[in-house]
């Protein structure tokens, strides 16, 4: 009876951080991945994972089993395409090992998503859960913390959440608030908003530090002024693009504000049908100016303006026929049923095309990346 340790790294950390190909088969490979990922990153779970399931390995020798260890890995996108990756892996090491028996390691729940998959393929004996002791003091507590709100995932998971309860709480005690105000204009109420107002604040800051938008804004601040400084085309499209977006909410509050006697709900719409096809060629502007600096400094033609150009195009269509639609059959509008369905057709016709002609350019590049390798392995 042949037993094999299978460690699972969900989130393929040492394709990441490592840059090496899983699946590892054999004490050396995964001996080189653990050594390799521990110095890349110490501090990472998969790791102590990956040691823990030598570990397991050797003690099963020493005992006289027949045995054999393997590492799959997923990807970055933790979901269906990583399950995806992790199924292709976990058959070809089957094939290759053919065990008849799986100890199964991880290091929690998230990777344990895998159970049922290894499960239909070969009977799992024992599933073996790792975990990293830390110092049981204080500083170590805020040391794990800090580290573990230092990882993109974690943090987004956590606070997120949090962030959208304290925003959507501040928001729903302010509304009614700030109505009664605006009738009254009792300087008074200013006092009782003290509360809705912090949540607000705190809520966006959790969602904003959730996503690094600090981080990015600065990022992107950098990018703008290199920018500047080289006399890059990208600037006045970038610019119209901006005034664009402002014009459009002009018009949005325009067309609201022209029918106030109406609800809510067609002030809703007409503001967005004020607002969309400005807001499509603040677009377009944005994506020209990319195809025209792309054209320009590298000398070759940004296919993907064709694309994005469509798909934008595409979805203004199926949202102004949307908003046609919904007005009709409110009764506040007139419009005849034919322009309506032809948005919509239209709108999902051009969305389809765009599919096509994204699938046609990539297989297109796929090709020739094929063909340039092929030279260059006939050459060598």
């Amino acid at each position: 009876m042949k037993i094999m340790v299978l460690c699972v790294d969900r989130d393929d950390d040492f394709g990441v951080k490592t840059g090496l190909n899983s699946p590892f088969i054999g004490r050396e490979e995964n001996l080189n991945a653990a050594l390799a990922l521990g110095l890349k990153d110490p501090e990472d779970s998969d790791t102590n994972t990956l040691l823990a399931a030598i570990s397991i390995y050797d003690e099963m020798v020493k005992s006289g089993i027949d045995a054999e260890i393997a590492t799959i890995c997923g990807d970055v996108k933790v979901g269906y395409q990583s399950d995806l990756v992790l199924a292709t892996q976990l058959e070809n090491v089957l094939e290759m090992i053919k065990p008849d028996r799986v100890v199964l390691v991880s290091d929690g729940a998230e990777d344990e998503y895998i159970y049922p998959m290894v499960s239909s393929r070969v009977k799992i004996d024992s599933v073996r859960r790792v975990f990293v002791k830390q110092a049981p003091t204080v500083e170590g507590t805020y040391y794990i913390l800090i580290k573990m709100l230092q990882d993109d995932k974690i943090r987004r998971r956590l606070i997120t959440p949090i962030g959208l309860v304290l925003a959507v709480f501040g928001l729903v005690s302010l509304l009614p608030k700030i109505i009664q105000l605006v009738s009254e204009w009792d300087i008074a109420l200013v006092s009782g908003m003290a509360a809705g107002t912090i949540a607000v604040v705190l809520g966006f800051y959790l969602i904003l530090y959730a996503y690094r938008t600090g981080e990015r804004l600065k990022e992107f601040s950098k990018k703008a002024a290199r920018a500047i400084r080289s006399g890059s085309q990208m600037i006045p499209f970038a610019i119209l693009s901006i005034a664009l977006i402002f014009l459009g909410f002009v018009y949005g509050f325009d067309a609201a504000n022209a029918n106030s006697e109406a609800g809510i709900l067609v002030q809703t719409l007409l503001f967005v049908s004020g607002t969309i096809w400005v807001w499509i060629f603040a677009i377009l502007s944005y994506e020209t100016g990319r195809f025209v600096n792309h054209f320009l400094s590298e000398g070759k033609i940004y296919w993907t303006y064709l694309v994005v150009s469509i798909t934008v195009f595409a979805i203004g269509f199926i949202i102004q026929g949307a908003i046609d639609a919904t007005q009709f059959f409110l009764g506040y509008r007139t419009y005849d049923e034919f322009i309506i369905l032809f948005e919509v057709i239209c709108g999902f016709l051009l969305a389809v095309f765009g599919g096509l002609l994204n699938t046609v350019m990539r297989n297109t590049a796929g090709k020739k990346v094929e063909e340039k390798k092929e030279i260059a392995e006939s050459v060598e």
